[in-house]
């Protein structure tokens, strides 16, 4: 018996920058870029799909996501 498997992809670390309630949105960048705004850690197939976990995992608008690499020895 053959399997055949189409768009598997690997999964990837992201962390997403959550929009708080009630944010000033014109200080966003300024805050997330401090470190000042909440993030969460999400596994996904691409970007697109880490802002839609991180939004559905938190309740929450998602400002930005970056890929986050692993850490190699």
């Amino acid at each position: 018996m053959h399997h055949r498997f189409h768009n598997i992809q690997a999964l990837k670390s992201y962390r997403a920058t959550l929009i708080p309630r009630n944010a000033d949105a014109a200080a966003l960048e300024d805050l997330a870029d401090a470190g000042l705004l909440p993030t969460i850690r999400v596994k996904a197939a691409n970007a697109t799909h880490a802002e839609a976990q991180a939004h559905i995992a938190s309740g929450k608008g998602v400002l930005r996501v970056e890929r986050v690499e692993p850490i190699t020895p």
